[in-house]
């Protein structure tokens, strides 16, 4: 039964290209342990478990395989399977004082990405990028770059907008509209950097 976990592991690890010293150095374990639970020589520990799903940036029960005996300790919480979804309008109208008005699937992509939330646009004038009833995934650990799509959380109007930069390396946000919202240097770090969309029914 705990092969199965570690067979799951190994191909965790290898499919991201990461080697058994890497994965160890990173995990805090030795080499010969990664070995171990990989090859089943050694039983998974619930600790075990935890330390590798944030390596890996998923939630611990992803970490296991489905027959695992460990999957009834170590279901998912709440906080890691669902976002806080915030309406656009509100958060156009109140910003930062906004509150969510429900909650969306959390992907794995963002199960240990503290803060991370999603944001639905309800209008074209919110954010004119989008149709109504898309969806904004948003990591605000992530850095905002040049190109990327983000929430502007520096006046909140237009809610959303790809960030930019002049010939003379000024920042400004684009949305698809055509519509530039000029920007300070220090505004990027107000800035939170949308990593996906969910686009309405």
């Amino acid at each position: 039964m705990q092969h199965h976990d570690g067979v799951h592991l190994r191909t965790m690890r290898t499919s991201r290209g990461m080697s058994l010293a890497t994965l160890a150095n990173s995990a805090g374990l030795s080499k010969s342990e990664i070995s171990k639970l990989e090859n089943g020589v050694r039983p998974f520990r619930p600790d075990h478990v935890i330390r590798l799903a944030k390596i890996f940036g998923v939630g611990p029960s992803d970490m296991l395989s489905p027959s695992s005996p460990l999957r009834s300790m170590l279901g998912d919480s709440k906080a890691e399977t669902e976002l806080p979804l915030y309406d656009g309008r509100d958060l156009a109208r109140e910003g930062s004082n906004a509150t969510a008005r429900s909650k969306t699937a959390r992907p794995a992509a963002l199960r240990s990405v503290a803060g991370a939330y999603a944001v639905t646009v309800a209008d074209l004038n919110n954010a004119p990028a989008f149709a109504p009833g898309a969806v904004l995934l948003v990591n605000p650990e992530a850095t905002a770059k040049v190109g990327d799509l983000v929430v502007n959380r520096v006046s909140w109007s237009p809610l959303a907008f790809y960030l930019r930069q002049d010939d003379d390396g000024g920042l400004y946000g684009l949305t698809l509209s055509r519509k530039r919202v000029e920007l300070a240097m220090d505004d990027a770090e107000k800035l939170h950097r949308v990593v996906g969309i969910w686009l309405g029914d």
